[in-house]
């Protein structure tokens, strides 16, 4: 007799459809809680793996964040004394954490009367709620220019990081912005990257791009825009676009090397080319008429900040009864996302000479 082999997973209870559910207890309900707990660890992972780019994984509340490092060598004769300097110490970041509920309400009787299928559309919606508010958190992260004030109010009801002290980007706030690796130092009252543009041109793209390379980030630089800018950026001057592999450039023109087109990504998720150093990429989540520069191999812009404690990470079952979660109210997730490293990234808004906030709902 073959042997049929593979995994029990929530896929397995899409495949019901037309089986009923008379008996969801004891060892039946056991297996069905393990194989959801696997599939919402699975779902956990894709997720941090989501954000690995962005943001840095954390149950830190607090952090410091630059500090000034430019004094000067004041000449003097054998007799003199150079005026004492002091050096800022850096400022205090606050990063917030917020709890969010997806409800279904499983009860005994509803696995009484339901089929497998109906649990597996749950989980899924669950899942894909999650995903899209992470993904808006996101944006909402990246393209709001104002800092704000966050308590705790799921730990202690302490204020993180004193008054606005969740951060954004460099915003012109009057913060300590560290001196660049040639030596320069930047006003922090009036140094921002939060830039508008009444139109989007190469010019000001290569204006951003130095904002952000100026402070040290070079070793990976992405653009990252909306699919509706797209035609816009390829006709660029300096804009080199990558290729099928299937296309020979016979042209006495420049040609990206190292990296093709890839023609199996969507291709709203895809590298295109190469423009003043930087890969440009587009990306579902960015909206249209902004644009994000950063360097993905230096120190993280944002922060994902989650619960100390291991089983309350990620997006998990939340129950009445503890003993059994399966009979559950809702899905819940903690967590917050904002601005770590303030320096690595800069943000072009393209519709308007003066920036305008990122201003979409929250799904």
């Amino acid at each position: 007799m073959a042997m049929k082999t593979g995994t029990h997973d929530v896929s397995s209870l899409f495949a019901a459809r037309l089986s009923s559910v008379p008996d969801f207890s004891q060892q039946n309900l056991a297996t069905v809680q393990r194989l959801l707990d696997d599939e919402l660890a699975g779902h956990n992972r894709v997720m941090e793996e989501m954000l690995g780019e962005l943001a840095d994984v954390t149950t830190d509340r607090i952090r410091t964040y630059g500090s000034t490092q430019g004094g000067s060598m004041v000449e003097t004769d054998e007799y003199g004394r150079a005026p004492t300097q002091k050096e800022a110490p850096g400022e205090t970041l606050g990063f917030p954490l917020k709890r969010f509920q997806y409800a279904v309400g499983w009860t005994d009787v509803w696995f009484d009367i339901h089929k497998p299928i109906d649990m597996a559309v749950a989980v899924a919606g669950a899942q894909s709620a999650h995903r899209q508010r992470v993904a808006w958190d996101i944006k909402n992260a990246l393209f709001q220019s104002a800092n704000y004030t966050f308590t705790d109010h799921l730990v202690d009801n302490v204020v993180v990081g004193g008054t606005n002290g969740v951060k954004r980007l460099l915003n012109a706030d009057s913060t300590t912005i560290p001196v660049s690796p040639s030596g320069t130092t930047f006003t922090g009252s009036s140094h921002t990257h939060y830039v508008g543009e009444a139109s989007y041109t190469a010019a000001f793209l290569t204006t951003e791009i130095a904002n952000v390379t100026e402070h040290g980030h070079t070793a990976d630089m992405r653009v990252y825009i909306n699919s509706a800018q797209e035609t816009a950026t390829r006709a660029f001057t300096g804009f080199v676009a990558y290729v099928e592999s299937r296309v020979q450039n016979l042209t006495a023109g420049l040609v990206a090397v190292g990296r093709s087109l890839d023609v199996n990504a969507p291709i709203d998720n895809r590298a295109i080319g190469l423009f003043g150093g930087a890969e440009v990429w587009i990306k579902p989540w960015v909206p249209a008429n902004y644009v994000f520069i950063f360097d993905a191999a230096g120190p993280k812009p944002l922060v994902f900040r989650q619960r100390d404690q291991t089983v309350l990470q990620g997006l998990r079952l939340k129950a009445t009864n503890r003993a059994f979660p399966l009979e559950a109210e809702f899905f819940v997730a903690e967590y917050g996302i904002s601005a770590w490293n303030r320096t690595n990234g800069s943000v072009l808004y393209i519709a308007n000479a003066t920036y305008a906030d990122y201003a979409a709902a929250a799904p």
